[in-house]
């Protein structure tokens, strides 16, 4: 949504920060923390009573109690006098810019993802098997990282007929804590996109989360949506149909592998982008609105008709 400065009666936008990063997890404790500070700063005492429902303790309990929850955390801070605030940087995880300010699509890098995993829930005890992350940069395939990953759990016999991934292949690998670190490195300072982003966004934050205590943040961009739109005329906007329809190759033995697929997304996507922009999406605000307008769309198109009767006005017998 734009706004204007009342200052200068320029028109801004707002857009979320431009590349992935971590922050540390959602917990109750903060959020009630949260909360209690809208009202103003408190000390450690009164806010760990209340956000811990805890009476009587000791000041010096209290502080150390407060620093572990609070210190470092991004939503809060503290006052010169030692009292706990919210951090004004808290409160919107988006930034007003002046829209001729905000960088074009051709400015950014992307850090294309796939995984493979043992399943399809990550809340559910499923984990990763394999990771790549292939970076884009100034038009061009610019790295490319990828990892087997041992899941710490078995692998169920469907998924290996489907990645040709084994336990043999990972029961020897580093779990995912272990490369958690570089992942990040790779992912950083890019715009996260991946063919269906959510899945593999919520297995890669699950699995950070799990490692780290932090989840991913930053921008997402869905190659299954931007085919949706961009290409409405094909059948299924599968990676296959979309690699196909942009004569992108991928290795025999590589569908269903993390490097194959994230590296035929890739190409794929340096293709959407082209489209893209044809359309006039020259930034990252002209893309979301693109999009946002298909989903519009989608929406009235899917609404169901009335429950109750109407009046008929037509022949239909026929």
């Amino acid at each position: 949504m734009s706004e204007v400065d009342p200052v200068s009666g320029t028109r801004l936008e707002s857009y979320a920060p431009a590349t992935v990063s971590t922050r540390p997890e959602r917990m109750l404790l903060t959020d009630r923390a949260s909360d209690y500070l809208r009202a103003g700063p408190a000390d450690s005492r009164s806010l760990i009573a209340s956000v811990c429902q805890l009476s009587a303790l000791p000041d010096l309990v209290a502080e150390h109690m407060a620093a572990t929850l609070l210190g470092g955390h991004p939503r809060f801070a503290r006052t010169l006098d030692g009292r706990w605030r919210l951090s004004e940087s808290a409160a919107p995880a988006w930034r007003a810019q002046p829209a001729d300010q905000e960088p074009l699509l051709s400015s950014l890098s992307f850090a294309v993802v796939d995984v493979e995993t043992t399943g399809s829930r990550p809340d559910g005890g499923d984990r990763i098997t394999e990771i790549a992350v292939v970076t884009v940069r100034d038009g061009r395939i610019a790295d490319v990282y990828e990892t087997l990953v041992n899941p710490e759990r078995s692998i169920p016999p469907f998924i290996t007929r489907l990645t040709n991934i084994s336990w043999e292949m990972v029961c020897d690998k580093a779990p995912f804590r272990d490369v958690c670190d570089e992942v990040l490195r790779v992912l950083e300072g890019h715009v996260f996109v991946a063919h269906n982003a959510a899945f593999d966004w919520r297995f890669v934050s699950s699995e950070v989360v799990r490692a780290r205590g932090r989840e991913l943040t930053g921008r997402r961009l869905c190659t299954v949506r931007l085919a949706r739109r961009l290409l409405p005329q094909l059948r299924s906007r599968s990676l296959d149909w979309v690699a196909r329809h942009y004569n992108v190759e991928i290795e025999p033995g590589r569908r269903h592998r993390a490097a194959g697929d994230a590296l035929a997304t890739a190409h794929c996507l340096l293709r959407l982008l082209d489209d893209a922009r044809a359309h006039g999406c020259e930034r990252w605000s002209d893309l979301e609105r693109f999009l946002a307008a298909a989903s519009v769309r989608r929406k009235r198109r899917g609404r169901r008709p009335p429950a109750m009767p109407r009046p008929v006005d037509r022949d239909t017998t026929a």
